[in-house]
């Protein structure tokens, strides 16, 4: 088997299918594993990840983060409306040093005998109907299976057969930018989300602590919600002069920033062939409500380890593999994904989705985060034929 990527995903399934005996090379383009970060590294504690999506309670041991992977740890979600009205709630999360918890997991992989090569952008080369993955086609390796973890847009994927171009479309994709910020006067133990089109557009904006004094800030946007294409500039005025945060954010010291972008229309059509599988959010696996993709790229990387090396052994049909994320994943992403489509009418206009979240009040809030549709809502979206 050949991994290409090694974020959550592509090191859960390089771990999972080496557990069970099969030879894996793993290529990742990264010189250092978990550098740098892309992710404003939110990991919902595990008794709340298995109530967000029960059907992954056999895989619950992926939610047990080893302390030193984790950073902080809060107990409340506060949200901002476009016009200033806060809701808030309990909900127990870890904020996760992401770059250790995926040096972790690429040590066990490697002494399970994964063979991991940094630095090196890894190509599919087809030969016949075999397929093969390297650098170059010179210094390519036949594979059995190929797990594509390249992240979004997935070119691992769309070399080998698996076309999602009809998915990248600017209103399916939002741009994230987040800074790491320090010497703040924040609440340690609070994430907060804010939402408006002056500061994300499409999106919203969070402030998720990693100390009392340190914080990952960012903004997610859509760009058909906005007609600038400077995504830093939201990030900017949202740190510097957003009336909201600008008092505890401005005297901050900006250690570095990210760029990355995320799908947020939920799977694409199909994440299989006969050579190669999908993960993380190579495949669109990120709860479009939220913007969560860790567990469920945790998820299905062992899924997809485990399918893979039932294949290489014994034939398995790799379409198991869809089956059983979409037992595991399949219902939360679905959900998700219909209330950030029926979410758009709204967030157009600040005033009318001020009014759409006050309607649905903390605990709507907190069911449409968790991708659990509230009652008065699945009924509205029922008869507009959501």
């Amino acid at each position: 088997m050949v991994v290409v990527g090694a974020g959550p995903a592509g090191l859960h399934a390089a771990i999972a299918a080496a557990e069970q005996g099969v030879s894996v090379l793993l290529f990742d383009k990264k010189t250092t594993i978990g550098v740098p970060v892309k992710c404003g590294e939110f990991f919902p504690s595990k008794d709340v990840m298995l109530d967000l999506l029960p059907g992954t309670r056999q895989f619950s041991d992926l939610y047990d983060v080893p302390s030193n992977a984790i950073s902080n740890d809060c107990d409340t979600l506060r949200m901002y409306s476009p016009r200033g009205k806060r809701w808030e709630f309990s909900f127990d999360a870890r904020v996760l040093d992401r770059s250790t918890l995926e040096q972790l997991l690429a040590e066990k992989a490697h002494k399970l005998g994964v063979d991991i090569r940094l630095g090196r952008p890894a190509r599919v080369f087809r030969h016949s109907r075999q397929l093969s993955v390297g650098p170059t086609e010179s210094q390519s390796v036949a594979a059995d299976v190929i797990i594509a973890a390249d992240g979004f847009p997935s070119t691992t994927a769309s070399s080998g057969g698996i076309s999602s171009d009809q998915y990248v479309h600017p209103g399916n994709v939002a741009t994230n930018y987040q800074y790491l910020m320090e010497d703040l006067d924040i609440e340690p133990n609070v994430t907060e989300m804010y939402t408006g089109t002056s500061i994300a557009p499409g999106g919203y904006a969070w402030i998720i602590p990693k100390s009392g004094s340190s914080a990952n800030v960012g903004i997610g946007l859509r760009t058909t919600f906005t007609r600038s294409v400077k995504g830093r500039d939201f990030l900017d005025h949202f740190v510097r002069t957003y009336p909201p945060t600008a008092s505890k954010l401005c005297s901050g010291m900006t250690r570095t920033m990210a760029v990355d972008v995320l799908p947020v229309d939920g799977t694409v059509s199909t994440t299989y062939t006969d050579t190669m599988l999908m993960v993380g959010d190579s495949a669109g696996m990120v709860m479009p409500t939220n913007g969560g993709g860790i567990p469920t790229a945790m998820v299905s990387g062992r899924i997809a380890g485990e399918v893979a090396a039932q294949h290489v052994q014994s034939g398995t049909p790799l379409s198991q593999y869809e089956d059983r994320w979409k037992e595991a994943l399949g219902r939360e992403v679905t959900a998700s994904t219909r209330m950030r489509r029926f979410a758009d009418y709204f967030m157009v206009n600040d005033r009318l989705f001020d009014m759409a979240l006050r309607i649905l009040r903390t605990g709507g809030i907190k069911k449409v985060l968790t991708c659990k549709v509230p009652t008065g809502l699945r009924i509205l979206m029922w008869l507009l034929g959501y």
